[in-house]
């Protein structure tokens, strides 16, 4: 029995409980029952409340038994029942575990055969691309072949096409050289004739427009010396050059030595008296606007 509290402890706490409680009524009881003084014709009344209390307290030690021992069957039954429900629970986890195994298992087994599947589709399609890729080797390599047959014959047609047409080219090439050379002594003769016509035209032109500038010169001069008036400074033979700026009409707007005399004052009566002369006479040629006049009074 000492067993059975052991393995259920609060079996044992609760007996322990039970006869503390026994012990502290009898402690009670016995404060309770202490004999007085006895008195005459007492002695039986306390005999009986005596033995009335002995059997109270049997009747309550036989009542915990009792319960003591209902308590301990129903911890025993419930103990029991646990027992069964973690034997239940131990089946039932036994068995989701193999079943959670056979599952492991079976997809294992299925993830073996997928891998064997895709393993073998890889080497299938392997060996399909490498043949694939001879195929195309030994295609290409015939290709090949074909192509360098094409392009030699090819080579050896325009070589041909490009040494007729060079041939054809000389030809031609010769055939214009000689209707160029032909063309260009032709040229050449009637360039030369008008170079001569054109050169002795403007050779006349150019006589034509000296003996004018000669005497549109001479004019000039003539005005020109008709408002100079001699500085007292002036020597005789000086000479200087005096450029010359008119607009249409003769309008003279600008008069500057430019190589000067050597004495300021016949400079500067130079170029007052081409100023006083304005406006000019139209020169032989209409484009003439500027011009370097040499004023020399006594030439």
């Amino acid at each position: 029995m000492f067993n059975e509290f052991l393995k259920n402890p609060r079996a044992l706490v609760y007996a322990v409980l039970v006869h503390v409680t026994l012990l502290l009524i009898l402690v009670m009881s016995l404060k309770w029952n202490t004999k007085p003084t006895p008195l005459q014709g007492s002695g039986e009344i306390v005999k009986a409340v005596v033995i009335d209390e002995a059997k109270l307290q049997e009747e309550k030690k036989r009542k915990l038994q009792e319960e003591q021992r209902k308590r301990n069957a129903e911890e025993a039954k419930r103990r029991t029942a646990e027992q069964r429900r973690q034997a239940e629970l131990q089946k039932q986890h036994a068995a989701e575990q193999r079943q959670r195994e056979a599952q492991q298992a079976a997809e294992k087994k299925k993830r073996l055969i997928a891998e064997q599947k895709r393993q073998a589709k890889i080497k299938a399609d392997k060996e399909a691309k490498e043949r694939q890729r001879i195929a195309e080797q030994k295609r290409q390599a015939e290709l090949e072949v074909k192509r360098k047959a094409a392009a030699e014959a090819e080579a050896k047609r325009k070589a041909e096409e490009a040494k007729r047409k060079a041939e054809e080219k000389r030809k031609a090439d010769e055939a214009r050289r000689q209707r160029e050379n032909l063309e260009m002594m032709k040229q050449q003769m009637e360039q030369e004739e008008a170079d001569r016509v054109a050169q002795a035209r403007a050779e006349q032109q150019r006589r034509e427009l000296a003996a004018k500038l000669n005497q549109y010169a001479l004019q000039l001069k003539n005005i020109v010396d008709r408002n100079w008036i001699r500085p007292p400074t002036a020597r005789v033979g000086l000479i200087c050059t005096v450029h010359v700026r008119m607009i249409p009409g003769g309008t003279v707007v600008d008069a500057r030595v430019t190589k000067s005399s050597g004495d300021a004052a016949f400079d500067h009566s130079a170029e007052t008296a081409v100023l006083k002369s304005s406006p000019l006479p139209t020169p032989p040629d209409p484009s003439l606007r500027e011009f370097d006049f040499i004023f020399n009074p006594e030439g």
